[in-house]
């Protein structure tokens, strides 16, 4: 039995995907390349220590169901609930740790060069 997905057919799938794939791509938020995502996810920032240049954004993003944060030297993201983020923008270099202020064990740390 021969596979259904070489010949004629195959052409038109590819030409219908790609023609989809156009329509969809003003729709698709393109990666900003100067902002690093950092999940909070069972009570974990992850990755914890992340290395950025100077200008560049971290966005936090809540994964869990319970509330949290990250706080930190100068910077605050407010109380993020499930699914919510908030982006903080470092434009000088240095090292700024953060925590959760509802979760103190929650650490990470910020590395600006």
């Amino acid at each position: 039995m021969t596979s259904s997905t070489s010949g004629a057919g195959s052409a038109a799938w590819s030409r219908r995907s790609f023609f989809l794939a156009c329509l969809a791509a003003p729709f698709v938020r393109p990666a900003r390349a100067d902002e690093t995502i950092v999940e909070i996810h069972q009570f974990k920032f992850a990755p914890a220590d992340i290395s950025i240049a100077a200008g560049g954004s971290v966005a936090f993003v809540n994964l869990d169901l319970v509330p949290h944060s990250a706080t930190g030297d100068g910077f605050d993201t407010g109380t993020l609930r499930k699914d919510e983020r908030a982006v903080v923008r470092f434009s000088k270099a240095g090292e700024f740790p953060y925590l959760c202020k509802f979760h103190r064990h929650m650490t990470g740390r910020v590395v600006v060069t």
